[in-house]
């Protein structure tokens, strides 16, 4: 069960299931925008700051209905895999894993924390130095342009077919996207909201806001310094900037995955293990809600915040 209220603040992360496939090219990025917008579009939630790499996605954004989160993730899903897939030539075959992963994430600090190491993890995977540098899609450019509304194009499913052998690769995939891009004639707006977290958590003051994001940019070079240190102490390098953007569509890659998934995150022990005892109990609510749907009760409401199940089948219709 997933846990998502209107106004709280989420750090989702989405994965795909095998390949490098999320590439750092403008053919990768023009579907990114495209699916991005669409699904902001059809199921509005407040995108605070996102970033993309090659095998995950990571979001920080703020529930508008929570009825919208899961049909965002759904839809951007879904819109991605039909045009990779069609790039790809392959036909009905699954892109991402199932579900996603999207902790509340209970205190300010710990948003900082969260959006602090969604922009440092190209220095903490070896990518770039700097998310400055780093070429693959994010929300960096427009968090620091201070202009937060963008235009981009509109992209369809048909338009998506098979990349040949003699143009998998950098200049073919430019070419592709020109064309692409030329051959649709309509544009959706996308709206960045990189203050939306603070809002959510009683921060409305510029001053304030203004004093939270020197505190995050200052988080991010701490963060990224670390991670040069380590690759110092190790003898490595980052794999560099032309390096991500020369990489072509490799279906053979198998990601290594660690780490479990959450309900929420917070600094602070006392508040976890309060929201987790409120979860729980909620879930019994739940629960006992599904139980009298299947007894027929369906006036039972679901608990709000929570994803109702569909109405159990009470009884089959015959035919003559």
């Amino acid at each position: 069960m997933k846990y998502h209220p209107h106004g709280s603040v989420l750090f989702c992360t989405f994965s795909l299931e095998e390949g490098l496939l999320l590439l750092a090219n403008p053919l990768c990025k023009a579907i990114v925008k495209s699916c991005l917008a669409a699904a902001c579009e059809l199921y509005p939630v407040r995108i605070c700051h996102i970033l993309v790499e090659a095998t995950h996605i990571h979001i920080v954004l703020v529930v508008i209905n929570p009825d919208h989160v899961d049909a965002f993730v759904r839809h951007f899903k879904t819109e991605s895999a039909h045009m990779i897939n069609g790039l790809l030539g392959r036909d009905k075959r699954t892109l991402w894993c199932e579900g996603y992963d999207s902790p509340i994430v209970l205190t300010p600090v710990r948003a900082l924390i969260a959006i602090a190491y969604l922009y440092s993890n190209p220095g903490k995977d070896n990518l770039e130095t700097s998310i400055d540098r780093y070429p693959g899609f994010s929300s960096w450019k427009i968090y620091q342009s201070g202009i937060f509304t963008r235009k981009w194009k509109r992209l369809r499913r048909p338009q998506f077919t098979p990349i040949t052998r003699d143009a998998n690769n950098p200049r073919g995939y430019t070419k592709r996207t020109e064309e692409i891009l030329a051959a649709s004639d309509e544009t959706l707006t996308f709206t960045l909201e990189p203050n939306a977290w603070m809002e959510a958590f009683g921060y409305h003051s510029p001053e304030e806001q203004q004093k939270m994001n020197d505190q995050l940019i200052e988080r991010i070079r701490f963060l990224e310094e670390r991670a040069e240190r380590k690759r110092v102490r190790e003898k490595r390098r980052v794999l560099g900037r032309d390096r991500l953007i020369a990489q072509v569509f490799d279906t053979s890659y198998r990601p290594k995955r660690r780490g479990r998934r959450m309900w929420c995150l917070s600094e602070k022990r006392r508040v976890r293990v309060e929201f987790i005892r409120f979860f729980k109990a909620l879930m019994q609510k739940a629960r006992a809600v599904r139980k009298r749907w299947k007894l027929g009760d369906v006036a039972a409401p679901y608990p709000p915040g929570l994803y109702p199940p569909s109405m159990p089948k009470l009884a089959n219709a015959l035919g003559r």
